[in-house]
């Protein structure tokens, strides 16, 4: 491999020399201070790989060009936002958790190479009591192992959305074809025919999200709430170590789906010697196994050692779906059918602050939500089959909230839920917190049910219960209702200190549209409800 990395190299000092044909200096290659031309070659990178940010650094010391890693979003939002050319002549390369979802959007026109670095499988850790108790500490269970288990209230489990993380769309396809067992990529029969399974399966999910980092964190710190957390094999180890979170990493054995994140230079990049700066980036990586191996991430090559965490490890890969038909499918599926439905309450300021065109973008946020209109990176994030819908207005104080079952195919659901929204008038003051009170006696905390609270308000609290008797009401709260987060979005002129101190309270999370893109803020929550 060495020849391969000196053959790089030289083949892009050979390119930036004619780039430079007219300069008085030749580039030189060496040193972490610009190197070359100086021009970094900038990279769109999966979140989870921001552990490899000095070992990146190391490389461009080595190399002698500088680099640049940006993490934006997610794997699958990423991907959108290649499709939509947001890359093009602003970056040089991408380095996905996969391009799998870059071929199926119809995106890899804009990507001119790829090379895989690495593999992580989605795996199951399981704390290491349930693990010993189902006997898996010993051996690689099934996922159809898993899925009784789940199904007989044996295990819960933690995941994230799979419209919204890659991990989460890797574990859904990884149980939905390991069940259908036909060796071969995902059918829409094979949906159908696996249903009952999936379903038992997710009965016992009890915590999603829209990203690991939450996931992991709400695990971490209320560990009553799950049993197993789904997510790269990497991502458990490293929890692990760091965390001291004493789980038992488990690939199922009948196969998975792995991250395998492919270098990709882009066909239109910031720089014309992007693609010689990417091959040579390539195999100084390749030629570095302990890069992947130091981070419990795989090496494309078998034949490297693996630490003793992975090594005991079978990994069967499975085959992904080939078209978006089955994708949006399993996805669909996934939210309306096999999935615990959400309960949540939507606790909304319509007070005088919000009127004109802040109540418009509010209500026409709602209307994308009820009708199916609003999408994310891997399909609709609208209201779902099954779940239990709160709609909260409040201004002087908290109105009568609208509760109900929602069903995209009940017109009288949709159309209640559409003429209030239709209503929403803005008038009177602003009365946070006995709105917020009023919210947790309507959230129904409910065996089989994932509760969530959203509080949207764009000023601060000018009537009603205070902060601290918010505070006093919340610490007497016990049971399941204790547990229910309060997602806070912020808007307009609302208090940052006081709301992301009610996130924090609550075990929930803030979202930023204090820029007006309200919509973008609802859409992101609903990974997690």
């Amino acid at each position: 491999m060495r020849t391969r990395l000196t053959a790089a190299v030289t083949a892009l000092v050979t390119a930036l020399t004619l780039t430079a044909c007219g300069d008085t200096e030749l580039p030189v290659v060496g040193g972490g201070t610009g190197g070359t031309d100086g021009t970094p070659l900038r990279i769109v990178a999966a979140t989870e790989l921001q552990d490899l940010e000095p070992v990146i650094e190391d490389a461009a010391d080595d190399l002698g060009f500088p680099i640049e890693l940006s993490f934006p979003a997610g794997t699958l939002d990423n991907s959108r936002t290649l499709l939509d050319g947001g890359f093009d002549d602003e970056y040089d390369a991408t380095w996905f958790a996969t391009n799998r979802y870059v071929d199926i959007l119809g995106a890899s026109g804009h990507l001119a190479d790829q090379t895989k670095i690495g593999l992580s499988p989605v795996a199951f850790g399981v704390t290491s009591d349930t693990a010993a108790e189902l006997g898996w500490d010993a051996r690689q269970p099934m996922w159809s192992e898993i899925a009784g288990a789940a199904a007989d209230g044996d295990i819960t489990f933690g995941m994230t959305d799979p419209s919204a993380s890659n991990s989460g769309f890797s574990a859904l396809v990884s149980v939905a074809t390991a069940l259908a067992d036909t060796g071969a990529a995902l059918t829409e029969s094979d949906i159908d025919r696996v249903s009952p399974q999936l379903q038992g399966f997710f009965s016992g999910q009890t915590l999603t999200s829209g990203s690991s980092g939450w996931l992991t964190d709400t695990f971490l710190t209320d560990r009553s709430r799950a049993d197993a957390l789904i997510n790269y094999e990497s991502v458990l180890h490293t929890v692990n170590r760091d965390e001291g979170a004493d789980l038992t990493v488990i690939v199922p054995a009948d196969g998975v789906v792995s991250a395998d994140y492919p270098l990709s230079t882009l066909a239109r990049p910031a720089q014309p010697e992007a693609r010689e700066k990417v091959a040579a980036l390539s195999e100084w990586l390749l030629e570095r196994p302990e890069v992947m191996t130091d981070s419990y991430r795989r090496p494309v090559d078998a034949t490297s050692d693996l630490p003793p965490e992975l090594a005991g490890q079978l990994l069967i890969e499975l085959p992904f779906p080939a078209t978006r038909t089955i994708t949006d499918r399993l996805v669909a599926a996934f939210h309306n059918e096999l999935r615990p439905p959400g309960d949540t309450v939507f606790v909304l300021d319509t007070s005088g602050s919000m009127e004109g065109e802040r109540l418009a973008m509010l209500q026409d946020t709602l209307r994308s939500l009820i009708d199916g209109t609003a999408h994310g990176a891997a399909g609709s994030v609208g209201f779902r089959d099954r779940e239990r819908i709160s709609l909260q207005p409040f201004a002087d104080a908290p109105a009568a909230p609208l509760t109900l079952r929602y069903s995209a195919e009940d017109p009288q659901a949709t159309g209640e839920l559409s003429a209030a929204v239709d209503g929403l008038h803005a008038e009177g003051a602003t009365a946070i917190y006995s709105a917020l009170i009023n919210a947790y006696g309507t959230v129904a905390a409910e065996e089989g049910a994932i509760p969530s609270i959203v509080l949207m308000s764009d000023g601060e609290l000018t009537a009603g219960v205070t902060l601290d008797q918010f505070r006093e009401f919340h610490a007497g709260l016990s049971g399941p209702a204790a547990d229910i987060p309060v997602f806070v979005i912020l808007y307009g002129e609302a208090n940052v200190g006081e709301m992301t101190e009610v996130a924090e309270l609550t075990g929930g999370k803030v979202f930023d549209a204090l820029d007006g893109d309200l919509e973008a803020a609802f859409k992101e929550i609903r990974g997690y409800q």
